[in-house]
């Protein structure tokens, strides 16, 4: 791994034009430098779900994720708990934003059955008119192939007029150039959030943007309003599948930093996050 000060220099190049084209300051970071998880910025959600997709894990409430060596890892482990046959973490940051860039450096799991994911939910996830969710980045693994040099960016909202819970979504996925592995060195993944659109980028790379109504009609109000930050490793589901005999375990997640922008020509838009249960989704 790079060490902070490479990794914080690198990532100030990464921001390159985008930099200039707002003025980004830090608002918020974790560096996972410490000796155990900052409970001042994350929170673990724990338990069997149900998480939206059916997935396989039960969440742990510490056993499955550390920080060590600069990183937060957090391990998805083929392990008998609460019911289940996997064990995983799922944190979400204490504060919540609106606008801004949000980005991290990890590097991915790998193989069947894996679902990292680094995410954004609304904070009025559990009202269906007003769901907003914000992909920064999903992978979902493979025994070899494409799969895991594919990462996906997406934005999810509701459909006004369908019935509840409907949602629609703007998706597009991200392929390394070489078809390298996410799993065989750390990337950056980041998105740039306004009211007027979504961008994507892995490694400075701009592959995505979501243009949105800046009036908030048409569900778009719903990735308008302040979210917060999700960090998980999911073990199958209807999307990546179950593990089977290919899969190795244990599988990692290991996050080197998340690290907050705001523009400075906005003003802050910082919230502490409700307490309230943890999303059923994904």
């Amino acid at each position: 791994m790079k060490s902070k000060m490479a990794a914080c220099a690198a990532g100030m190049m990464l921001l390159g034009g985008a930099a200039a084209a707002a003025n980004w300051q830090l608002a918020w970071q974790d560096e996972f430098n410490g000796a155990a998880l900052d409970t001042a910025k994350w929170r673990l959600e724990s338990g069997p779900g149900p998480w939206g997709l059916h997935e396989l894990q039960y969440y742990t409430a510490g056993d499955n994720a550390a920080v060590r060596d600069g990183a937060l890892h957090i391990a998805a482990r083929r392990q008998a708990y609460g019911g289940r046959d996997y064990t995983s973490a799922r944190l979400r940051s204490q504060a919540a934003w609106r606008y801004g860039r949000i980005e991290a450096r990890i590097k991915l799991p790998y193989g069947q059955g894996m679902f990292p994911a680094f995410w954004m939910l609304n904070q009025q996830w559990d009202q269906p008119a007003h769901y907003g969710e914000i992909d920064i980045l999903e992978l979902v693994g493979s025994e070899a192939g494409k799969e895991n040099a594919t990462v996906w960016g997406s934005a999810h909202r509701p459909k006004p007029g369908a019935p509840a819970g409907t949602v629609q979504t703007a998706s597009a996925s991200y392929v390394t150039p070489d078809l390298g592995w996410f799993n065989d060195s750390f990337h950056d993944f980041a998105v740039e959030w306004s009211p007027a659109a979504i961008r994507y980028f892995v490694d400075g790379r701009l592959y995505q943007t979501v243009a949105m109504k800046t009036d908030g009609s048409d569900g778009w109000r719903a990735l308008q309003e302040p979210a917060f930050i999700v960090l998980n490793l999911a073990v199958g589901g209807d999307w990546a599948g179950a593990p089977d005999a290919s899969t190795h375990w244990p599988q990692e997640m290991v996050v080197d930093y998340v690290r907050v922008y705001r523009d400075a020509a906005e003003p802050p838009t910082r919230r502490r996050a409700p307490a309230s249960a943890a999303s059923p989704l994904r």
